[in-house]
């Protein structure tokens, strides 16, 4: 194959795959603040820090707990959808857990009705130096900037690939092992999470998902 001949194909990939659904730019399953008007720069959620430091309206510390839901593969619960990714892509459910394609063709959604505060995912990376990517839909569209998303990067710890497993290596391997990636977030009500590694298999593995929510003292 040509250079020229493989660069397109890279590009068509890599780009012009992106579902149509999603933010063409980076693939965002939550690409912007859905209360703000067509034309309009901001809403007046989003100026809150700005008109607050104007006024020097007082402020009260807030005080509060948190609770824990845990939940597990196969996540077969009916608040979590699973969206393994793309077929023929290698994306299954296996015994270390959802292998999940990369970011935004797999993910995992969560809703909750308390306000979700932080998420911890535990999993595996197919190859080396995993990654965690959150979005969150936030209960107030606050953050213009920003959205909520968050990433963790360079995590260790991958599962032994299906075929050297077959051929006798286990988990005493230099490289198998778990990953913890947690993000604390502002007060939402659904987040979704994905990953991908760095690698021959691009993908990651998740077992646990921890969300603590808000409740009051």
């Amino acid at each position: 194959m040509a250079m020229e001949d493989r660069d397109r194909k890279i590009i068509a990939v890599t780009f012009g795959s992106t579902p149509s659904s999603f933010n063409p730019g980076w693939g965002w399953k939550i690409p912007r603040n859905p209360e703000r008007e067509p034309g309009r720069e901001w809403t007046e959620t989003e100026l809150e820090v700005t008109r607050m430091a104007k006024e020097s309206s007082p402020q009260t510390r807030e005080v509060w707990r948190t609770k824990v839901y845990s939940y597990w593969a196969p996540f077969n619960y009916p608040n979590v959808r699973v969206e393994l990714g793309r077929p023929g892509t290698g994306t299954e459910f296996n015994p270390d857990g959802a292998e999940i394609d990369i970011y935004p063709y797999g993910s995992i959604t969560i809703e909750e009705q308390e306000p979700i505060v932080a998420v911890t995912v535990i999993g595996s990376g197919c190859s080396n130096q995993s990654y965690v990517i959150l979005e969150a839909e936030p209960l107030e569209w606050k953050y213009p900037r920003t959205a909520v998303r968050m990433r963790q990067q360079n995590l260790w710890g991958m599962h032994v690939r299906g075929d050297a497993w077959s051929a006798g290596v286990r988990e005493d391997w230099n490289d198998a092992g778990l990953s913890s990636a947690r993000f604390d977030i502002p007060e939402s009500k659904r987040v979704i999470v994905g990953g991908g590694s760095h690698g021959g298999d691009p993908h990651y593995c998740i077992r646990i998902i921890r969300i603590e929510v808000k409740e009051p003292v």
